[in-house]
């Protein structure tokens, strides 16, 4: 047929454009009549199988047209891939624009608006910045419901250079973000931290003509308080006065929020103190980093100022931040305002801090402040901040070096009446007292007390007392107190079973006088092991009680001047003359001999054989007998004995203070160099000298004994 009969069904599939059934119509009929289809037939026939979505009817023209010979052009297929993708094919719509794209070709003009829909739709939002971009480029707007999609995904991954990119992508076509996507957009940078890109960004926005809210200067103002830098607050304050906006308390708060970040602490206090002009009020925040700056410039009295706004506004106070404060007044020597802040806030219901509550109580000790102490370690206890028996040792060892040693008794039995155990030191440190002082009845009734509360008190002090009853030769008492030890899981060893034989009168207390023979006299050797074991005995318990004092000194820095005195008084009761009608027990008779070996033994023999002073009292003769065999106990150490001065003859009871000094160094391990070695050595005579002790003399050293005497 001729070209004018194929015109003539172009023009009618023409006419019929948009009538996909028409259409079909037609092209049937060329072919009944054997007249051969054009490329512009098959164009406009697919055209209208694409416009009604029928795929599978596109799809047989496109075979057809391959068939014909006729090449399929890259217009065509992106108009295949949009309808795929209006389809609701979107994954089928996807594979041929990437065929499409790795071919190098591009949408035109006419499919780049249809093209972006589907990426955007699809999620790949960098395949769709590439066709706005291209867009761009030609001078083509896009939809505005597409710029915000692409913005808005940006927001979400707060991807500041993508927001940037569209941004600008839109200001190159005369488009711009919305006012409120654009405060958005400033925020999520200002927020990040890139206060720079956001001022960079709020700038080109205005001068695009995008009318900005006040919110955009409250954002960046918030990103300079929360980096610290104030004086960007201060200008975006001024800006946002400038942008006719009235800055309010949140404003005002956000700057000096940026001020205490920098610690600017003048600073910080000239934007409270104009809040406080104005009628305003910092945030609770705000007064917490009021103390904080405050504090850290040692600027303690206005950190106490902060606390009473709080107090006087009703802002819950921190605990911390009270005993902060409280702390800092209580280091510099304020005692009185330090206890005032801690009874204000208490008042006002804020947690007492268990570290400040106690420092309080000792500094009250140290200020001999004892009943103020006690009252405020009282109340402390009912509302149980302070429940524990080592808070009580700095009062307990504060009453005892005030002699108020009845106080601290008294208050020993309150703590235990509401169940608050005391540690062994304090116990063990009352106890003592109360024997020194001769009260055995109530250091036997406090020590039962102490057992039934499961309180044990330390070795010595148990001996002590026994020692103690045992010198008055009460038996039943130094038993009982031999089985709470016993029962405290304290090993007993040879000094305890000592005190109960002289308790009991088992071991006798006379030496043989002279004339007498050893059937009439009584076993020496037994009485000086009973002197040597209570002399033992007294010398641990002083040496014992020094290191309760000397601990307590060390934790308790309050009761260093008073806490040894009760020591004192023992050991100079101790040093006291000596007289009585019984015979003057020694170390050991042996001493008497002449012992070249041992020069230290002959010292202490010569010494015994000075005359005994008169007036005899059982007090002094217990004394003597404690002073006088200290370095008789056997296996112990005794301490080095100051040689003689020539034609000096100086009773034993004279020479006990610096015996039992030097005794007490032993103990406490502080010999050294020389005199070290001499406690050695004395250590292995006394020891030989009490093995002669515990053996009965033979017969010629018993006429060498009488002939001594003599």
């Amino acid at each position: 047929m001729t070209s004018e009969t194929n015109d003539r069904y172009l023009d009618a599939m023409r006419r019929f454009s948009g009538d996909l059934r028409m259409m079909r119509q037609v092209f049937a009929s060329m072919q009944q009549r054997d007249v051969m289809p054009g490329e512009g037939h098959y164009r406009l026939l697919l055209k209208a199988h694409l416009d009604a979505r029928d795929l599978a009817g596109a799809g047989e023209i496109l075979t057809a047209m391959q068939a014909a010979g006729i090449a399929v052009e890259g217009a065509t297929r992106w108009d295949v891939a949009i309808a795929t993708g209006r389809a609701g094919r979107t994954d089928e719509a996807l594979a041929t624009l990437d065929e499409l794209h790795r071919e190098n070709v591009e949408p035109d003009a006419d499919h780049a608006p249809a093209v972006l829909q589907i990426y955007l739709a699809a999620g790949r939002y960098p395949a769709a910045r590439a066709v706005v971009r291209q867009m761009s480029q030609r001078g083509q707007l896009a939809a505005d419901a597409d710029y915000e999609r692409l913005l808005r995904d940006c927001l979400d991954r707060r991807a500041i250079k993508d927001t940037r990119t569209v941004v600008d992508l839109m200001l190159q076509v005369g488009r711009a973000p919305s006012p409120r996507l654009s405060t958005e957009l400033v925020a999520m940078m200002a927020r990040a931290g890139h206060t720079d890109r956001a001022l960079e960004l709020l700038e080109r926005l205005s001068e695009a003509g995008v009318d900005l809210p006040g919110d955009v200067h409250t954002e960046l103002l918030l990103a300079h308080a929360k980096a610290g830098d104030a004086e960007a607050a201060d200008r975006a304050l001024v800006a946002m006065e400038e942008a006719g906006s009235r800055p309010s308390s949140f404003h005002r708060n956000a700057v000096l929020r940026a001020r205490i970040a920098a610690g600017d602490v003048d600073g910080a206090w000239s934007v409270a103190l104009a809040l406080a002009a104005d009628g305003r009020i910092p945030s609770g925040e705000n007064l917490e980093g009021l103390i904080d700056v405050s504090l850290a410039a040692n600027r303690v009295a206005a950190a106490s100022g902060v606390l009473d706004w709080m107090l006087i506004l009703g802002v819950p106070v921190p605990p911390q931040k009270a005993a902060d404060i409280i702390g800092r007044h209580l280091q510099a020597g304020e005692l009185d305002t330090g206890l005032m802040l801690f009874e204000v806030v208490t008042a006002n219901g804020v947690p007492a801090d268990r570290r400040t509550a106690r420092d309080l109580v000792e500094r009250l000790v140290r200020a001999k402040r004892l009943d103020e102490a006690r009252e405020l370690l009282e109340r402390l206890r009912a509302s149980g901040t302070l429940t524990h028996g080592r808070h009580y040792g700095s009062l307990l060892n504060g009453l005892v070096a005030a002699k108020r040693a009845d106080e601290a008794i008294a208050l020993l039995q309150h703590m235990l009446s509401k169940k608050i155990v005391p540690t062994s030191a304090d116990a063990s440190k009352l106890l003592g007292t109360l024997i020194r002082g001769g009260d055995l009845a109530t250091a036997d009734d406090l020590l039962a007390s102490l057992g039934d509360a499961g309180v044990a008190v330390d070795e010595p002090t148990y001996r002590e007392l026994m020692w103690a009853h045992a010198r008055k030769g009460q038996a039943e008492p130094a038993r009982a107190v031999y089985a709470r030890m016993v029962a405290a899981e304290i090993t007993p060893d040879e000094r305890h079973q000592k005190a109960l034989e002289w308790a009991s009168g088992e071991t006798k207390r006379r030496l043989p006088e002279d004339g007498e023979s050893d059937e009439s006299a009584p076993d020496s050797s037994a009485d000086q092991a009973a002197d040597a074991g209570a002399a033992d005995q007294a010398a641990d318990a002083d040496a014992g009680a020094s290191d309760q004092a000397a601990d307590a000194d060390a934790s308790e820095p309050a009761t260093d001047a008073g806490a040894t005195e009760p020591i004192a008084d023992a050991d100079a009761g101790a040093s006291e003359p000596v007289t009585g009608g019984e015979v003057l027990v020694v170390a050991d008779p042996a001493d008497r001999f002449e012992k070249p070996e041992a020069p230290h033994a002959i010292a202490a023999a010569e010494a015994t054989e000075a005359p005994a002073p008169p007036a005899p009292s059982e007090h002094d003769s217990s004394s003597s007998g404690h002073a006088a065999s200290v370095a008789s106990e056997p296996g112990g150490t005794e301490p080095a004995t100051p040689d003689p001065a020539p034609g000096a003859d100086t009773p034993v009871s004279e020479q006990a203070p610096a015996v039992e000094a030097a005794a007490e160094a032993a103990d406490d391990g502080s010999a050294e160099g020389p005199a070290a070695d001499d406690a050695s050595n004395d250590s292995s005579t006394a020891g030989d000298a009490s093995a002669s002790a515990g053996a009965a003399p033979t017969p010629a050293e018993d006429d060498e004994l009488r002939s001594s005497g003599d």
